[in-house]
């Protein structure tokens, strides 16, 4: 299960709540204005796609890699909101 909490710049504030397997079959969203599919597929011991869907249509893919010394998490994204601006993000994690 996972649940990710955001505000944007104008304050509104958003938790999307999802339970999924990493096997590529669509999963439930519930929260999120951007989609409410979401499917998760290892494609090996260190990355994972995502893709996010809003109905029939995908309107968003992710990567998740973990270096192989365990120490950065980097995750990419990219689609579209729900709103129509296009977002292409990539955050970085550095294990303390």
């Amino acid at each position: 299960m996972l649940t990710v909490k955001t505000t944007a710049a104008d304050g509104k504030e958003t938790t999307t709540t999802l339970t999924f397997k990493a096997d590529g079959k669509p999963y439930a969203v519930s929260g999120n204005p951007d989609f409410d599919m979401v499917s998760v597929k290892r494609v090996n011991a260190l990355t994972v796609h995502t893709t996010q869907r809003k109905g029939s249509a995908t309107v968003g893919t992710g990567v998740r890699t973990v270096s192989k010394d365990g120490k950065t998490l980097t995750f990419a994204q990219k689609g579209t909101a729900a709103s129509g601006a296009k977002y292409d993000n990539k955050a970085v994690y550095d294990r303390q």
